[in-house]
Order: C-alpha cells, then sequence, then structure tokens
C-alpha cells in the first residue's frame, strides 16, 4: 500500500514507496563522472531526482514507464523539491496499485454524458452532422473519454480532454450570452474538434507521452485531417463551414510563435483561443495551488514555464 504521495512531500522526508519514472537521462559532472536525472510521479503529482552514484548501471535497471520503488531524502534546490536518490528498483505487475499512479475522476461518465449532451445542441444541420459523425463513433467515443488534454500542464489525466471540453462548452454557452452575434455552432464545433488531435498525438492512460506522430506533426495537423477526414464523409458539406471548422483547428493556439500555422481570423476562432487559453491556465494554476497547500507552502516553487511562483494565499 502506497503510503508516501507526492503533493504531501516535505523538504527533509525520507522516501521509501514506489512512483511512475516518467523521465531519465544521464548526465555530465563537472569532475568527468555521470549522474542520473529522473522524473516521479503519481496520482498527485510528479517530482524530480537526483542519482550521484553509479548512474550508469542504475540507468539500466528500469524504463521510462517503469513502475519503480525508491528510496531517497526530499531535498530542496533551486526552491524546487527534489528526492536524492540512494536507491531505485523496478517493481513487478502486483507490486503496487494503478490507482495510486494515474488520477481518475470519479464522475467522468457524467463528464462525457453532459458534453455529449451540450453538443447535441448544435442546430446547423449540416455541423449537427459533423458533430455526430464523431459523438455517434464509439470507437472515438471511448479514445476520446480515456485521452488526457496534456502531458503535464493541464488536465493532464486520464479523461482530462472529456472534462476540458466540457468546461470550454460551458464557458462558450456564457460567453454567447454576452455576445449573440458569435455563431453558437461554430463555437461548439470547434471546442469538440479543436484537440482531437492530441488522441493520435500522445499515448495516454498511466504513462502519458508524445507519439512518433505526435512529434513530427503535432495534434493540430493531425486533427486537421481527421476533421477533414469526416467532413469528406459528408456529401454537399458547405465550404464555408469546412474553412470556418478547419480554421479553429489551425489557430486555436493564437499565435505562431505557439505552434499555430495561422492566427484566428474569425470571431468564433479567436473567441476559441482565449477561452481554451483561460481554461488550460485555471485549471494549471489551481493544480498548482492545491499542491504547495498539501504541502503547508504560502507560495508554490518557481515554475520556469510561467516564470513566477504562484501565491496560495494561504495565510493571507
Amino acid at each position: 500500500m502506497k503510503r508516501q504521495f507526492v503533493e504531501a512531500l516535505q523538504e527533509g522526508d525520507r522516501i521509501n514507496d514506489y512512483f511512475l519514472a516518467v523521465r531519465k537521462d544521464i548526465r555530465d559532472q563537472r569532475n568527468g563522472g555521470k549522474f542520473l536525472g529522473m522524473v516521479f510521479k503519481d496520482k498527485t503529482g510528479e517530482i524530480g531526482g537526483i542519482l550521484w552514484n553509479n548512474a550508469v548501471a542504475v540507468a539500466k535497471l528500469f524504463e521510462v514507464g517503469d513502475v519503480v520503488n525508491v528510496q531517497g531524502s526530499v531535498t530542496s534546490y533551486q526552491g524546487r523539491l527534489q528526492i536524492r536518490v540512494d536507491q531505485v528498483l523496478p517493481l513487478r505487475d502486483g507490486e503496487y496499485d494503478l490507482s495510486d499512479l494515474s488520477y481518475v475522476p470519479e464522475a467522468l461518465d457524467k463528464t462525457v454524458a453532459e458534453f455529449t449532451a451540450v453538443m447535441r445542441t448544435v442546430k446547423d444541420e449540416w455541423l449537427a452532422k459533423l458533430v455526430e459523425a464523431f459523438l455517434g463513433d464509439e470507437a472515438f467515443m471511448a479514445a476520446f473519454s480515456e485521452a488526457a488534454a496534456g502531458k503535464k500542464w493541464h488536465h493532464a489525466y486520464t479523461g482530462g480532454l472529456a472534462q476540458h471540453c466540457l468546461e470550454l462548452a460551458r464557458l462558450a454557452n456564457a460567453l454567447c450570452a454576452v455576445f449573440p452575434n458569435i455563431d453558437r455552432d461554430v463555437l461548439l464545433t470547434g471546442i469538440l474538434v479543436h484537440d482531437v488531435g492530441k488522441i493520435a498525438e500522445m499515448s495516454h492512460g498511466m504513462y502519458v507521452d508524445y507519439t512518433t506522430p505526435g512529434k513530427l506533426l503535432g495534434h493540430l495537423v493531425i486533427g486537421a485531417d481527421m476533421v477533414q477526414e469526416r467532413i469528406r464523409a459528408i456529401e454537399g458539406f458547405p465550404e464555408s463551414l469546412r474553412l470556418q471548422v478547419l480554421h479553429c483547428v489551425l489557430s486555436h493556439h493564437g499565435e505562431l510563435v505557439n505552434g499555430s500555422p495561422v492566427v484566428p481570423k474569425t470571431v468564433e476562432a479567436m473567441a476559441l483561443h482565449h477561452l481554451d487559453n483561460l481554461d488550460a491556465q485555471i485549471d494549471a494554476f489551481s493544480r498548482i495551488v492545491e499542491e504547495a497547500k498539501g504541502r503547508g507552502q504560502d507560495w508554490s516553487e518557481y515554475i520556469g514555464l510561467i516564470e513566477r511562483p504562484i501565491w496560495t494565499k494561504e495565510g493571507e
């Protein structure tokens, strides 16, 4: 039974428990030797690890994606907690509980059902056909329901993609009530398909990583191809709607520097981009705040991706 979870680890803790190994790198020491850098994960978060002795030999004992028992102590380096590892050994099936390592929302079926119900309120006959081409595909919906929305930053868990899309649909309904000029049907369709490429971009389940197609193409291109394939199967689908939906997929990262081949050039694409970013950032910030609170911290560690720590408002 697992006793030590990432979210509760404190500097000075002695570690003797199992985690999922999600990264390992052999690196050079200044003295010419080698050390092993690692990242360990459970259902509550991730923590780095470092092993100074016998790095090459230990690295051969396990692979990324293995469940490993880690012994060591929690230290702090440049404001971030990490495990100074003494020993890391792979475990066999049956020696660990998968539910300790991968978070799965209890209400996932309800989330998928609610999102499906919202999507079936699309009124435009052509967009409704496109929506149903996805929702009515059992294989697609099974993959969609299990997919994470990200590897680490936001909604990075089984069912995260469905949760992300449901939150976007709720935000879209609120936005359309304020701005009735927005084409709700186009926006909702864009929400359904904007991240469908992530189903093939990443492996899903306990260990989320980028696939070869994901690394070479990315989810915007993969998603656009998936949408094109469904549209081609709908005889008579209007060209204007095809362009609008594809534009939502290809522009939803907002800027060329963020990976979009085009920037948003319709109201709906612009709305989708900002809602998508808003939902992603709030989910990520909320997770970081809860992790920091679990460690009794007023501030999170410094987060390089956003170049800042986050205040938990504990003790205000």
